[in-house]
């Protein structure tokens, strides 16, 4: 299953390895450190504008920012999964 992040960017739900709230990333500085590692290794996808960031989503393959509150992102996938299970049965 996929989950749409905003843009144009859709990401296989089993690939998430995190989702954080970006109001959390100014708050540490750890956090920061890993945003501009990601950025300088060229794995950072921005697609939004520093005021249009709700949540930092973190893959094997990548950081991306996203548009989409943390609340908002784990709702689709938790629905997503969801529909899985309905699918099975």
């Amino acid at each position: 299953m996929y989950v749409h992040i905003g843009g144009e960017i859709v990401l296989l739900i089993p690939d998430i390895i995190a989702i954080v709230d970006a109001r959390l990333i100014a708050g540490s500085l750890d956090n920061e450190r890993f945003i501009e590692r990601a950025k300088a290794q060229g794995k950072m996808r921005v697609e939004t504008g520093p005021q249009d960031r709700k949540a930092i989503v973190v893959t094997a393959g990548g950081v991306y920012e996203s548009p989409i509150s943390p609340v908002t992102l784990v709702r689709r996938i938790t629905h997503a999964a969801a529909e899985l299970g309905r699918a099975e049965v």
